[in-house]
């Protein structure tokens, strides 16, 4: 069998395999005397069949099979003994047609594979990046106080609705001379909190009310023309919002205020667990760490995904862009057409680049990911997942006997370790360039993320 391969250009080339009579034969030979021995045809005692009739049935899947595995191994061998840096998959080339196989006969398949691009790491001190630090103000914590006492408060009912409270009405649909449908929408109760109607006449028809109190809404002013919301409070399919009247007649049944709690201990308790805050002052200091935490991982975050992006495009990573393409159809019919490819090329180019840079990255630092690194990303990556429940306080040993089952699924695994690499990455990074710590206010960085967000959407 003779390999040979010629390079169009630095993205793109083509692997000629060439495959003689001699190279499948055998193994076709083979196949058809194991089918033959284990052949249970009637007429015949097994594995006595004549080997004209073993061929006649299996021959030509046979030989399919022989001359596919043969010219794949042939492509793939060449592949690995001269280190061809490929991206993707080869791809059978357009000009390769074989109506159909003969035995005896030799054939030339011919791939087109994409080449991985060369280029120089550029990454130096003087790259300057900034990372967010977030002050905490008094301001702040009073906000977050006030938001622990409501969500910890009760439930009360009062007399006379007030500018934040919950109004609970029965609803139902009148015709255009102002009285009820028969057989039209009728809600008993729905609640509608004071403080969210934005139509002010509106507003203050609830506001003051008291029980029993009955007057005529315009739900669609009411609701603010939200769909999802009026389907959800009427009980009816968004599809039929244009077929009902829009004017309710509606008839206070309860009010609901919500009691902030007062912050006492059995308030701390039932936040943080009995005994770990015992006073207002280590209250506000327990959630100015957390604010603190919460900050300085949004900023990490931010840091980070603008120091890989920045560098990234830097390196001006070029890729056999119309190859790739081909193989994505080839490889994903059902996600890749010819009319969406170019549509959906760009994500798939992005990660690919990503995945270039950083295997650049831990090559010319002679850095590799091992089992420690993959395990200790999975523990990082679960403990921030139950953390944002709450599960903070679970032990590594815990956390582990729920990663390990994990970690032999392939999907699982595969993206722990994409995940090793690039907390790798980012580690060498890190040392390699210039880091400046900025303060800034929490709306100026949350301004700051917003408009991250956006660039990175538009680019991707």
């Amino acid at each position: 069998m003779n390999v040979t391969f010629e390079k169009k250009d630095e993205l793109n080339g083509t692997i000629s395999v060439n495959v003689s009579n001699n190279d499948y034969t055998p193994e076709v030979d083979k196949k058809l005397k194991d089918y033959q021995k284990k052949s249970n045809i009637p007429g015949f005692r097994v594995g006595m069949a004549p080997k004209s009739m073993i061929e006649k049935m299996f021959g030509t899947s046979v030989l399919l099979e022989a001359i596919n595995t043969t010219a794949s191994k042939g492509l793939f061998d060449y592949i690995d003994e001269h280190k061809l840096n490929i991206l993707g998959q080869p791809v059978l080339s357009e000009d390769t047609k074989i109506d159909e196989l003969v035995k005896g006969q030799d054939y030339v398949f011919k791939f087109d594979v994409g080449l991985a691009p060369e280029f120089t790491l550029s990454v130096s001190e003087n790259d300057v990046f900034t990372k967010y630090n977030v002050t905490i103000t008094e301001a702040m914590i009073d906000d977050e106080v006030n938001r622990m006492r409501k969500r910890a408060g009760k439930l009360s009912e009062v007399e006379v609705a007030g500018d934040n409270d919950m109004v609970y009405v029965s609803m139902n649909e009148l015709d255009e001379n102002g009285n009820p449908i028969e057989g039209g929408v009728s809600v008993d109760s729905t609640p509608v909190l004071t403080s969210s109607i934005k139509n002010e006449a509106l507003k203050n028809e609830f506001v003051g009310s008291t029980i029993g109190k009955s007057f005529d809404v315009n739900v669609f002013d009411l609701f603010d023309n939200d769909e999802t919301e009026l389907s959800h409070v009427l009980g009816i399919n968004k599809l039929t919002l244009n077929d009902i009247g829009k004017n309710f007649h509606v008839i206070v049944k309860e009010i609901k205020r919500n009691e902030e709690a007062e912050l006492n201990q059995e308030m701390f308790d039932s936040i943080y667990g009995p005994g770990a805050v015992s006073s207002e002052s280590e209250f506000r200091e327990k959630i100015k760490t957390e604010m603190k935490g919460y900050f300085d991982g949004q900023a990490d975050h931010l840091f980070e995904h603008e120091l890989i992006d920045t560098l990234v495009e830097r390196q001006n990573i070029t890729l056999p862009d119309a190859f790739l393409k081909r193989w994505l159809m080839d490889k994903h019919p059902d996600k890749f057409t010819a009319e969406n490819v170019d549509e959906n090329y760009q994500n798939e180019a992005n990660y690919l680049r990503n995945h270039l840079f950083e295997e650049k990255v831990l090559s010319e630092n002679n850095m590799q990911v091992n089992e420690d690194d993959i395990h200790a990303a999975a523990l990082n990556y679960t403990r921030g997942m139950f953390g944002q429940y709450g599960g903070n306080s679970m032990s590594d040993e815990m956390l582990m006997s729920i990663i390990e089952p994990s970690m032999k699924k392939e999907d699982y695994r595969s993206r722990m370790i994409n995940l090793a690499v690039s907390n790798k990455v980012r580690e060498v990074l890190k040392q390699k360039i210039k880091l400046e710590n900025k303060d800034v206010d929490s709306e100026a960085f949350f301004n700051i993320v917003r408009e991250h967000n956006e660039k990175h959407h538009h680019q991707h």
